[in-house]
Order: structure tokens, then sequence, then C-alpha cells
């Protein structure tokens, strides 16, 4: 007996209805977040650096660090059942112990004793340095659970305990942000004997200015400087506080390079003049002594109708080690 046509389309969407309907049952799929723009976190105590999102939230102190999505996500891990909303945290915790693989393993017992689930210790490698890798869950209630996953590393009588969590699909959904992270972590690299560690380190990491990028000695911190009128003010300071690098951008009002250096040479009087070239730009320079132990060194460019301007500050004892630094930074400065 043929069946009716109207009967067999409605068995086909009644099919279709079916598939469906258990299609949506099955697991949930999470979009993956892009990684987009990042900025470096080093450590003031422990010298380890890593990347993470740009627009994120940075707490915790030096040797502790923590980086949320958002401040109000962050209070969530400090009160999972309280009124705040999802979020993803990054931390760092170092620990000092004579026995790091016996102080690894009473933190798994403290996160085990807190409730979560832990998954076997398997190998892993974070920042060129072999490690074990431990993945958790945690359900604080039928709807408020967290995932995770803590990377341990012993290094001498240091323990690094680098954690990557967050609540309900979060987790998931940052992986590709989260794998970003832990390929860029780095450890300070060990100071050569002998070496005067005030001098600029000869491992060197990159900054992104807006305007400019440039890559810059390891043991120079970023300073606070005060904006007023300028595009753009950056400044980086030495172990040694009378050593450092400073970036001025600002309007040229339609000056030349020439003329710009003009206005500014005049007020050094005895300075030495010089020429270079600065990512492809045409730079002028002078140099000359503020006080009897440090020399400093300006330059100026002229592109796009702002002046640039960097000073650089140097124990004039060292002054051999201090210019191959700079010239360094200097060569590695692309103009976008």
């Amino acid at each position: 007996m043929n069946t009716p046509a109207r009967y067999l389309g409605h068995t086909v969407c009644l099919a279709l209805l079916a598939l469906f309907v258990l299609g949506c049952g099955g697991e949930k799929k999470v979009t993956p977040l892009p990684i987009g723009e990042m900025k470096e976190y080093r450590d003031g105590m422990y010298g380890f650096r890593f990347t993470y999102p740009a627009q994120w939230v940075q707490g915790g102190e030096s040797g502790r660090p923590r980086i949320f999505n958002s401040m109000e996500a962050g209070q969530r891990f400090l009160d999972p059942l309280g009124t705040y909303p999802d979020g993803v945290m990054i931390a760092v915790d170092v620990s000092k112990a004579p026995t790091p693989d016996q102080k690894k393993d009473s933190l798994l017992a403290d996160l085990k004793n807190s409730g979560r689930v832990l998954s076997p210790e398997s190998a892993v490698t974070v920042g060129g340095k072999p490690g074990v890798k431990v993945t958790y869950t945690a359900s604080f209630s039928s709807k408020v659970k967290e995932s995770g996953q803590h990377f341990f590393v012993s290094l001498d009588t240091l323990l690094y305990d680098v954690s990557i969590a967050g609540f309900g699909d979060l987790f998931a959904a940052h992986q590709a942000i989260f794998d970003s992270v832990l390929k860029s972590f780095a450890f300070p690299r060990p100071v050569e004997k002998g070496r005067d560690e005030t001098l600029p380190a000869e491992a060197y990491s990159g900054n992104d200015a807006g305007l400019f990028t440039f890559q810059y000695p390891e043991n120079f911190n970023f300073i606070p400087m005060p904006k007023g009128t300028n595009d753009l003010v950056l400044g980086l300071r030495g172990v040694r506080q009378d050593c450092s690098i400073l970036f001025h951008v600002f309007g040229a009002k339609g000056l030349t390079l020439e003329k710009a250096f003009d206005q500014n040479k005049g007020k050094y009087a005895g300075a030495v003049t010089g020429k270079a070239t600065i990512g492809g730009q045409p730079a002028l320079s002078l140099t000359y002594a503020p006080t009897r132990e440090v020399e400093r060194r300006f330059y100026f460019m002229v592109k796009g109708d702002k002046v640039y301007r960097i000073t650089m500050d140097w124990f004039k004892p060292q002054r051999e080690q201090y210019l191959a630094a700079y010239e360094h930074v200097l060569s590695s400065i692309t103009f976008k």
C-alpha cells in the first residue's frame, strides 16, 4: 500500500525534528574566543614573564600575580557562590622550599582536600623546563562549576605553580588564549657568574608602544611618566637608578628634523652632535654629561609631523657596555 505524499512529508519532518532534538541533547559546543592583543607581565621579585590579554586586569603581588578577565569576575574566585559573573583567571605562585617536589605534593593534597577532583599527573614543558600538569574540576553547586589546570615546575629551591581556571563554559572558550599564555611563559635567565648584575641584561623583551615597537634589556623596568601635552611618553629604568631610556613623542607643527633639532641643541652648551638612522628614519643626536658620573644622549627624528625624542642615560665607567645594549634597543625600533 502506497503512503500518501502528505503523510510521507509529515514523517520526514518528524524525523528531522527528532535528530535536531537529539543533537541539542548532546555535548554543548563552546565557541573558542580569539586571542587578540596581548601585553606582558614581568615579575619584579622573581623575573619570570608571560603575556596575557591586554584588556584583562592585574591583581595579586610580585611572586603571586592574579590576572582576571574582569575585576568583578575575579571576585567569583574568592566567593564562588556570590552574586558575581563567571570569569577566568591566570595565576602564578612561587614557593621557596628545600624540596620543591614535596611542596608540590602538599599543594596537590590541599587541592584534593578542598573538594576538587584531580586528574593524574602528566608530563609537560613550560618555558623550556620540564614539569607536570594536573587538571581539576570543582562543583560548588549544581550551577556553579570551576575547571582548571596547574602546571608545576621545580627549579633548584623554587617551585613554580602556574595555573589557569574558569567557571562554567569559560575555561573551554578561553583555551586558545590559555595556550598562548603558557607558550609565552619564560623563566629568568641565570646571571652569568662574576658579571655585574647592574649592567643591562643580555636578554631582551619586546614592547609595542602603539606608534612603534622596540626591544629592551630584561632587567629594565617601566616607570610611570607624566604625559603632559605629549602624544606619548614611555620610560624604562635599569638596576642603577641613573641609567634609563625615555621616549617622548609630540607634534612637530610643521618643523623639519633640522629645525626641531636646532630648537633643542641650544639648551645644551658644549654638547657633541651626531647623525644616525633609527627605524629607517634619519636622526640627529646630542651627547653631553649632566653629572660627573652620568652621560646622556638625545636622538631626534621627525615622522608624520611628529617629533620622536629618545633620551638615554648611562653610567660613565661602564659606557661601552651600556652603549652596546642601547644600540640593540635603537636597532630594534620599528615604526608603524
